[in-house]
Parts: C-alpha cells; structure tokens; sequence
C-alpha cells in the first residue's frame, strides 16, 4: 500500500516542500531468543517513509514508525504464553506495544543502521540498531539483529532467566 504526503517545513524562515513516500508494513517476523526462551510476536503494524530530500551519501532518508503487540507474543507453550503478558513480565494489559521509532538511518563503512527510541514495557532508551537492507522488484526487506539488556527496560525478575535477549526482525515493504 502506497501513500504519497506533503510535508511542509519552516527553516530559517523559509518555506520547503518536500515530497515524501509512506510505505506500510506488508510482512514481518519479529522473534526473541535468550538462553531461557524464544518466541515471536504475531501482530505488528508500521510505516516505513523514505525521504529523497533527505537523502545523502551516508543518509538514507528512512524512518520507521514500528508498533509490536505485545499480547500477540507466543512461546509455543499457552502457559508460558500466560505468564509472558502478565505482570511480572511484559505486562501486555498496562503496555500493549513494543514500539521503535526511528531518528535517521545511515550509512558507515561498517554497515547500515537506524538510530532510534525503542520503548518496552514503558521505558524509552535510545538505541543504533544494524540492518540489512535487501531490494527486489517488487519489495524492499529490512533485517535487523540486536540485544537488548531487558533489566534496562524493567523487564522481568532480576536473578530468575538470562538479562540479554537477542532480538531477530525482519520487515517486508512493497514498493
């Protein structure tokens, strides 16, 4: 699904139009691993907005706007599923989503990464996550491998399962 927005910005008293191109999230896989459990989110939505203006060599003119729903996790086990979105863990019914929202996408010699506020379980903490990006006719897939210290987010007991979790994404855009 395609849309097309104008965007208009006051600089130095001046007017630019800038032209913008907002994609939705077509499909999408997001999975977390620690050395105590996996699963994945089921349900997530978002828009991926490419910015030509704002593009530059190391610049990509990208910003994502990602939302998980937290209740849509699932460890392959009801129980532990249960035990996820309570309280002492996720706590789906006070913080439903899981949301990254980027602040510029760039380009070094090391690869390319987004630079952004992830929010979990109600704390924001600003993190530079790497991606791939992979084009096709037809689509453009954004992969991204991470960790994250979950007792940086309130997260879970303190002493009870592993502190890092490793989280795999993958975003597909049709163009």
């Amino acid at each position: 699904m395609k849309k097309l927005g104008i965007l208009t910005i006051t600089l130095f008293a001046g007017l630019v139009l800038n032209a913008q191109e907002t994609k939705s999230v077509d499909t999408y896989k997001i999975a977390f691993y620690s050395k105590d459990a996996t699963g994945v989110f089921k349900e997530m939505s978002g828009k991926v907005t490419s910015d030509e203006v704002a593009k530059t060599d190391s610049t990509l003119g990208l910003k994502f706007d990602l939302k998980i729903n937290v209740a849509s996790i699932n460890t392959g086990n009801g129980v532990q599923n249960k035990h996820a979105k309570s309280s002492e863990w996720f706590h789906a019914e006070k913080y439903p989503t899981i949301d990254f929202v980027s602040s510029s996408v760039y380009r070094t010699e090391k690869g390319v990464f987004a630079k952004g506020k992830l929010t979990l379980h109600g704390k924001s903490k600003n993190v530079v996550i790497p991606i791939e990006i992979k084009s096709t006719e037809s689509k453009t897939i954004y992969k991204a491998q991470f960790s994250v210290n979950r007792m940086d987010y309130a997260l879970g007991p303190k002493n009870k399962v592993s502190r890092n979790i490793k989280i795999i994404a993958g975003v597909s855009v049709k163009k």
